[in-house]
């Protein structure tokens, strides 16, 4: 399950639940998130579930999509992200059956290297 506050500066505008393969983001309003306001695309992006995971693409847009400070194009959401959309902030809860969060995680991709060894 994943919830999603619409946000606006500080303030809270609406709260979703989704609990569906596809959420897009923007100014029309056949949009499951729409935000109409001149800064947010038409179709600005869309949340993909995949499993118990859940990523965000920008389709595209104008102003961009940006994920915790960071242009992104595409990127993994993990439980209390920051997207920003425009003027607009979307924070992400993310349930997962086991609710510790979600089953990707930057760190399984994440390969060490012990550089003392070879000093």
């Amino acid at each position: 399950m994943l919830k999603i506050f619409l946000k606006y500066k500080q303030e809270v505008l609406k709260t979703y639940d989704f609990d569906k393969s596809e959420i897009t983001i923007g100014r029309l309003e056949s949009n499951d998130i729409h935000i109409n306001n001149s800064s947010v695309s038409k179709h600005h992006a869309r949340i993909v579930k995949d499993q118990d995971n859940y990523s965000i693409e920008d389709l595209k847009s104008t102003n961009g999509t940006y994920l915790n400070k960071t242009r992104i194009i595409k990127s993994y959401l993990k439980d209390n992200d920051v997207i920003i959309v425009g003027k607009y902030i979307l924070v992400t809860n993310i349930e997962t059956k086991d609710s510790k969060g979600p089953n990707h995680s930057l760190e399984d991709h994440i390969a060490m290297l012990d550089i003392e060894r070879y000093r």
